[in-house]
């Protein structure tokens, strides 16, 4: 019997439930874990979604909160919450190593504007990306959030057109897709894990990287960087997962204070996207940075390649189903 009781709360602690003694019912007990500290755009989706569930569910979870990269890195996280050993994490652009489909948004100049993202987002691309992840991963999308669009920053020159990315040694996401657009582009990106990114600046093993200006701002690598070009060149979401197990195990109505709760996480990620964008170049200017805006009718040309390579991978008719929505 004892036995038996060990198994049995070995079990529920990995779908996220905590064994509260014979008779009683069970509490859902959500470990929550994120790769980076406050201010960051996907701690902040992660701690407003933690917030929220507190104050709608009340008593019927408890919420651990792990950040900093405490369990680890995106990868780290992203095994945890594959195992039930973590219930939720938000999940940036190496998403696409878990389901291809999320390729897509490594295809340059996508989405026109923010707002064309986001409504897709929040219609039926969402849902198929949700759909998609659930048979790839056994992961259950509970909201998309926001990181925005992407900028290029070096210390080498500008970035004006395509050209100037020849040769630079750029740090990007892990995301095969988004390794190939910038090899495409003449860059020579390389993998790294952001956490590493500032001393690999500050010593010269990179030339640079790209990232929306929130993430360059709360990782300080504006100080080690000269120029920052505001290519927009992709739109990053933010995908706030849960164990497809716990997801299971939760009842409807628990579900849906779950979703509801994602939901406000995602507005706060979309309002800081849009505060950062209207105040960090002024910022990164004073603090001696030069901020440009390049010629994107060039670099949309010079993606029309690119698009054809990825949409090979997401397939051709979901690319063009994408590309339908954004028109």
């Amino acid at each position: 019997m004892r036995n038996f009781a060990r198994t049995a709360f070995v079990a529920m602690a990995m779908l996220g439930l905590s064994y509260t003694g014979q008779g009683a019912s069970a509490q859902t007990n959500l470990r929550l874990a994120v790769e980076t500290t406050p201010g960051d755009p996907l701690n902040v989706m992660l701690a407003h979604f933690r917030d929220a569930l507190a104050e709608s569910a009340g008593d019927e979870v408890t919420l651990e909160f792990f950040e900093g990269g405490a369990l680890g890195d995106e990868s780290a996280l992203t095994e945890l919450l594959r195992a039930g050993q973590a219930q939720v994490v938000p999940l940036g652009s190496d998403i696409v190593q878990l389901d291809d489909k999320f390729a897509v948004f490594d295809a340059p100049f996508l989405f026109p504007t923010k707002e064309a993202a986001r409504q897709a987002l929040d219609g039926e691309l969402g849902d198929w990306l949700t759909k998609s992840l659930r048979e790839k991963a056994n992961l259950q999308v509970i909201g998309f959030g926001e990181l925005g669009f992407r900028a290029v920053s070096n210390n080498v020159r500008p970035i004006e057109t395509p050209e100037d990315l020849a040769g630079l040694k750029l740090r990007t996401p892990g995301s095969k897709t988004r390794i190939l657009a910038f090899e495409m582009l003449g860059a020579a990106p390389t993998p790294m894990s952001l956490g590493d990114v500032y001393v690999a600046l500050r010593q010269g093993a990179l030339d640079g990287q790209e990232n929306p200006l929130s993430v360059i701002k709360e990782f300080s690598l504006h100080e080690v960087q000269k120029y920052v070009s505001l290519t927009n060149h992709v739109y990053s979401p933010i995908t706030l997962t849960m164990n497809g197990g716990t997801w299971d195990s939760l009842s409807p109505e628990l579900q849906a204070k779950v979703v509801a709760a994602a939901r406000i996480g995602a507005e706060a990620t979309r309002e800081l996207s849009n505060e950062s964008d209207a105040k960090l170049i002024g910022e990164f200017e004073k603090a001696g940075v030069k901020v440009n805006t390049p010629d994107l009718v060039a670099f949309k040309k010079a993606a029309a390649p690119i698009h054809e390579k990825i949409g090979a991978i997401v397939t051709p008719d979901f690319m063009a189903q994408v590309v339908a929505l954004t028109e």
